[in-house]
């Protein structure tokens, strides 16, 4: 298979892909939205940025460190009940480490390492006021033991990781499918690092891959924390060393054997007036032509690395895929913070076109599918070009004006915190008077009073940005889009997914103004699902809140089946 713009990072400041941020913008969740949680998070636990003063190991091993040591490893802290993530890499010569515990804002450090006499393994490190001991033992790449912090104690596990080169990992992407026809997704999803993630379509679980050898990988028990306990994965190859299929073992169900489809990445580009979108165009096992889906981004500067699941899952139900990365992303020229729905909708509207000329493709079965801000632009591409769009899959995609998203997602967000309302109706206040320094251009040293005045009280508030922020500028062209006209213009079919916790798109508010102009364009082809315990992501939750995204491991019941479904009515 060609990889096609697939990239895996290998030697970046994270460990194994994930960033120390652990992640960042959960389909496009937007700058302003991204500093409420950020503040919100910090507040609530309680934490501050410390700065690393030394780290420090000492190996004692039979002969060269690097013998039992050198490499990646991952695992947990666990501590009073609560797991930490815990990763380290150590040089080829076992003299020098790094150390990463992203909750204790520990990102890295350089140490030196000394060899003695057995198996074990120790190091030190400050963090705050604290040192911290760890103090284990390395048994054929498990490395096991004691931390102490202060005057708290815990243990810790670690696992040692086979480096793979990027080769490597390209040929594992891709779609599997199990005898009874269960599919199954290897694939980047950038919202979570750039190493490959596994999905089991049918049971919803979903997990980063570590790599153990070239042909075993643990499944980490949740997208970022925990680790452990892990799930399995084994890969069978060929003899010209292709893989041909996998084995996944998940905790408490029968294992899945699953063989590798024939799926094909094509690197692709098109243009939209002076700017050209760079993409991937994954095409499913089988004769052609096919038909197709165009996946649409959420907010801010996603690359097609983000569609990783979605391209894998559609692939193998027949579909021609076109990801692409976002003007101003990737290999894509242009700017994002330069470019308003309309000319967003038009980058996509280019997508379709470019994939109606192919002979491979059924022009007259081209989708979109698209998740968050994306809601805002699939109608305006279906309504410019009804005879062009055949239908629309909607993931999380809200009926009213980004600024009055916005306010919901300040509201929701702190509810879900578990903040009273009084803390609600001060971060509401704040957002409305920051909306209208955006709009007006004016009125920010209001805005600067309201923030001293209630940063005490309320110690999760953001600063509030310059006034000329170039954030600003960019949000101006947005806040008070209405996609009502729009969809008011939408005659083809469409399928809406909302979940019952996002706190981006609450369905109470975000579905009304989308059923009533659906109804205003006489469209009775319309299919909205409401997905339970379904966060923004549609993973499967608890509150909703932003805090809880990296220790989930699944997709809720009936997400992919019922596209699944819908999809294949729209292709008879």
């Amino acid at each position: 298979m060609d990889g096609g713009g697939l990239t895996f990072a290998t030697t970046e400041s994270s460990i194994v892909g994930i960033p120390f941020t652990l992640f960042g913008w959960l389909f496009g969740l937007g700058l302003v939205r991204f500093s409420v949680w950020y503040e919100l998070r910090r507040a609530l636990s309680g934490r501050r940025r410390t700065s690393l003063l030394a780290i420090s190991l000492l190996t004692t091993a039979c002969g060269r460190p690097s013998q039992m040591t050198d490499g990646r490893w991952i695992g947990d802290v666990r501590r009073a009940g609560r797991v930490e993530r815990l990763e380290v890499s150590i040089d080829s010569g076992g003299r020098s480490a790094r150390i990463a515990v992203p909750s204790w804002q520990l990102e890295a450090a350089v140490g030196s390492a000394a060899p003695a006499g057995s198996d074990s393994l120790a190091f030190t490190t400050i963090v705050g006021n604290d040192t911290v001991l760890f103090h284990g033992m390395v048994r054929q790449g498990d490395w096991a033991g004691a931390v102490k912090r202060g005057t708290d104690s815990s243990t810790f596990q670690l696992r040692r990781l086979h480096a793979l080169t990027e080769r490597e990992w390209k040929t594992i992407v891709g779609t599997y499918r199990t005898e009874d026809g269960r599919l199954l997704g290897i694939a980047p999803f950038s919202e979570f690092g750039t190493m490959p993630l596994i999905v089991n379509y049918a049971t919803g679980r979903i997990g980063p891959l570590y790599p153990m050898a070239r042909d075993r990988f643990l499944v980490g028990h949740a997208l970022v924390i925990p680790v452990f306990p892990a799930d399995t994965i084994v890969l069978t190859y060929g003899a010209t060393m292709e893989v041909h299929g996998l084995r996944f073992a998940e905790r408490d169900r029968p294992p899945v054997v699953a063989r590798r489809l024939a799926t094909r990445d094509e690197e692709v580009q098109f243009a939209n007036g002076p700017v050209t979108l760079h993409g991937t165009l994954t095409l499913p096992a089988g004769p052609p032509p096919y038909p197709a889906l165009v996946l649409v981004h959420g907010s801010n500067a996603l690359t097609r690395d983000v569609f990783g699941p979605w391209s894998r899952y559609f692939a193998g139900l027949g579909f021609a895929v076109l990801s692409y990365d976002k003007r101003g992303t990737g290999q894509s020229s242009g700017d994002w913070k330069q470019a308003d729905f309309a000319v967003l909708a038009a980058d996509v509207l280019a997508g379709a076109r470019s994939l109606a000329a192919r002979h491979d493709i059924r022009s007259d079965r081209i989708g979109l599918w698209g998740a968050s801000q994306a809601g805002w632009i699939l109608p305006l591409v279906a309504a410019q070009a009804p005879r062009e769009i055949a239908f629309l899959v909607v993931h999380a995609g809200s009926g009213t004006t980004v600024r009055e998203e916005g306010v919901l997602y300040i509201q929701n967000e702190l509810r879900f915190a578990g903040l009273p309302e009084s803390s609600v109706a001060i971060g509401t206040r704040y957002q409305m008077l920051d909306d209208s320094v955006t709009r007006a251009g004016s009125g920010w040293n209001a805005l600067q009073r309201y923030y001293e005045a209630h940063r005490t009280e309320a110690s999760w508030l953001w600063p509030p940005r310059p006034a000329d922020d170039w954030f600003r500028r960019y949000y101006r062209m947005l806040m008070d889009f209405d996609p009502s006209e729009s969809w008011e213009r939408v005659t083809c079919p469409v399928l809406l997914f909302f979940g019952e916790l996002d706190a981006n798109v609450p369905p109470r508010e975000s579905w009304p103004p989308i059923e009533r102009a659906l109804r205003q364009a006489g469209n009775r082809n319309v299919t909205k699902i409401l997905l339970r315990k379904a966060n923004h992501l549609f993973l499967e939750a608890r509150t909703g809140a932003r805090d809880e995204y990296p220790r989930l491991s699944r997709f809720v019941p009936g997400y992919f089946d019922a596209m699944a479904r819908w999809l294949a009515a729209q292709t008879r």
